[in-house]
């Protein structure tokens, strides 16, 4: 097997691993290969089309779907042309209608009240990272005091801490992990903010919700966080049953989960320190 070829395969199989944990990542993966390499498996096209058609992404959908038909007559893929021939009719149905929507209204934007609420929300949530946080973990711009973090050394690591390296979280791993969190119909808003080698997590839950779940939220947006990093960074392993993933080696944490901004309404304030096997929960 050619060194391409054997790229190609790797790629394939982490792509369709990754359809069972987040979709969007194995997109991400699918679209890397059709750019990169041409797949001899008709399933590969498949899932990229179907993916993309769930998305309402239908003439990058159609692209695939026509490049495979090209493939198959040239007897150069596996798969019957009628399978994709289908494929075709119904994403031209589709793309068809989306070309009947009036163009401005397609692409202008008109401000509503939603709108509105989640601007002041989003400044809400990034006025508590900056602001509310600070009695328990003195962050500022230049994180000084960041020591205060130990919030007692029995569930930390000792002397694990990396040589230090660059992982930067991107808008992409945010918007991932957040559509992640999202599916949770509890969870009405959420953040994540980095600031040097430190992260402000932020949640705006539902009313009602205990701390218990309150936790909880927090740390499946951690994890999702984790996942898409280390979906990301091959050097980084994803989170597992004992572990909330390798990128918190190189990022502290200071996670605030409420129902509105205001500090009398916050239900679960933690803090991971790097290279910690757990959140660390106040009680207060």
């Amino acid at each position: 097997m050619s060194e391409k070829m054997n790229e190609l395969f790797i790629l394939t199989q982490k792509a369709q691993k990754m359809e069972l944990i987040n979709e969007e990542i194995a997109l991400e993966i699918y679209i890397e290969i059709f750019e990169n390499y041409t797949p001899k498996i008709s399933k590969t096209y498949e899932s990229a089309i179907r993916l993309l058609e769930k998305r309402q992404r239908f003439q990058e959908a159609m692209a695939i779907c026509e490049r495979a038909i090209e493939l198959l007559k040239a007897n150069e893929i596996s798969g019957t042309i009628d399978r994709f021939e289908t494929m075709k009719e119904r994403l031209q149905k589709k793309i068809d209608e989306q070309n009947t929507v009036d163009v401005v209204e397609k692409k202008g934007f008109k401000f509503k009240k939603i709108h509105f609420v989640l601007v002041v929300m989003i400044f809400g949530i990034f006025y508590l990272i900056l602001h509310f946080t600070t009695p328990y973990s003195n962050i500022n711009v230049n994180l000084e005091g960041k020591e205060s973090l130990d919030n007692g050394s029995k569930i930390f690591r000792e002397s694990t801490e990396k040589p230090e390296e660059e992982f930067p979280v991107t808008e992409n791993m945010i918007e991932i992990a957040t559509k992640e969190l999202l599916k949770n119909t509890d969870v009405k808003a959420a953040e994540i903010i980095p600031q040097d080698n430190t992260l402000g997590i932020a949640l705006i839950i539902a009313p009602g919700t205990d701390k218990s779940r309150a936790e909880e939220l927090a740390e499946i947006y951690v994890t999702a966080l984790s996942g898409a990093a280390s979906a990301t960074y091959d050097e980084l392993k994803a989170p597992s049953e004992d572990s909330l993933g390798e990128l918190y080696d190189y990022y502290d944490l200071v996670i605030s989960v409420g129902t509105t901004t205001k500090p009398e309404d916050m239900i679960a304030k933690g803090t991971l320190k790097k290279g910690a096997s757990s959140i660390y929960w106040r009680n207060d």
